[in-house]
């Protein structure tokens, strides 16, 4: 099962600090549990306060409820989060005054680095005071671009986390007939991502029938209503997000067969749009246009983004959107989701795969099966 690797920890840690000494940054602070992960390989739980200071010309420390740490870290300190197994009520106390006697250890820095995402008041208060740097600066925007290229070892969690998503769409198509509730569908896609995976994963996404998205309802699924499934899940930290679309238990209407030929065809067309330098606001007009060419979608086009970067995040730069740029870069990883909507289709069809940037065009990480009427059988991919 793919794992982050030691050395790929230690090449982001370095990466990490080539743009604090751009930027003249002597230390950053990092209280963000999937940033913690992605410079040390250790995933921790979002319900425990985590801390990590970085130097840019030294090492790094962590502070967290585990002593079960990694060794990308020079130190990894644990504080008190239970007593006799019941939770302690001020975590947030505990880590800091942990992180106040660390700090005491560590010299005053020029300019510090603060990630303001998720340092908290309290602590931003003892770290000033322990290091009293002349300057506090975000540092968000720099850890944002150096987590869009993905590392070998993402690549492989990236892949994963696709396999896993995709089991999930042949749990679903089993069970996709008139009468059965969105809440079971929900259920068997859970299910079969998370048997995929063999071990608890994360997986939701847009599974009201007959709508152009919304969480799963008690509702019974209707015969002749196209069933657009936009699942993302989070395995190991890493997120997948794709999206299918079927026919409910019954033959397809010419318009809504022709509608979804379309849209996929609009997506067998995205490898050509996807190469180092296009700009996301292009891409989405060019997607746009050729949505537009369909009788019955001129009037909308695209209604929502054409797609986003995902990773240790499910949105993550670079943007696909008409309004706001993204510039594509080899080592992205972006999601990329055509779709057209009408009422008199029961609604519509979206198709979402997900690419790699490479020197030469783009690689899709997401090869499955593009069918309107449900197989109803395993796609070969629980391998």
């Amino acid at each position: 099962m793919p794992a982050l690797t030691h050395n790929g920890c230690l090449d982001r840690q370095n990466r990490f600090r080539t743009g604090l000494a751009e930027r003249n940054i002597d230390a950053a602070v990092l209280m963000g549990c999937r940033d913690v992960y992605y410079f040390t390989g250790k995933l921790l739980p979002d319900t425990f306060p985590v801390f990590m200071l970085l130097e840019t010309d030294g090492g790094c420390w962590v502070v967290s409820h585990t002593d079960d740490g990694s060794s990308c870290v020079d130190d990894w300190i644990p504080y008190e989060w239970h007593q006799l197994d019941t939770l302690n009520f001020d975590l947030m106390n505990q880590l800091g005054e942990v992180v106040k006697r660390k700090l005491q250890d560590t010299a005053p820095v020029r300019r510090l680095g603060v990630q303001y995402e998720s340092v908290s008041g309290l602590l931003q208060q003892t770290i000033e005071s322990a290091l009293q740097p002349s300057e506090s600066v975000p540092l968000d925007e720099t850890l944002s671009e150096v987590q869009r290229y993905k590392h070998p070892d993402e690549l492989e969690m990236l892949r994963w986390s696709v396999e896993v998503n995709l089991a999930s769409y042949d749990a679903a198509q089993a069970i996709l007939r008139a009468g059965v509730n969105e809440l079971e569908v929900l259920a068997e896609s859970q299910r079969g991502a998370m048997l995929k995976a063999g071990e608890r994963v994360f997986h939701d996404g847009d599974y009201q029938c007959g709508e152009r998205h919304g969480p799963a309802r008690d509702r019974q699924i209707e015969q002749g209503e196209l069933y657009i499934l936009d699942g993302h899940t989070c395995c190991r930290g890493y997120w997948s997000d794709l999206a299918r679309t079927f026919i409910v238990d019954s033959e397809p209407t010419d318009l809504q067969h022709s509608i979804f030929d379309h849209i996929a065809a609009v997506q067998a067309s995205v490898p050509s749009l996807l190469m180092p330098g296009a700009r996301g606001t292009e891409i989405w007009r060019a997607l746009d246009e050729q949505i537009r060419e369909h009788p019955a979608l001129a009037d909308t086009g695209l209604v929502h983004h054409a797609g986003h970067g995902i990773g240790i995040r499910m949105h993550e730069p670079p943007d696909l959107n008409r309004d706001r740029e993204g510039i594509l870069r080899v080592g992205d990883v972006v999601c990329v989701e055509p779709g057209g909507y009408t009422p008199e289709a029961r609604l519509g069809a979206r198709i979402e795969n997900t690419y790699l940037i490479t020197e030469s065009g783009a690689e899709n990480l997401s090869q499955y099966p593009v069918n309107i009427v449900p197989t109803g059988l395993p796609s070969g991919n629980d391998n």
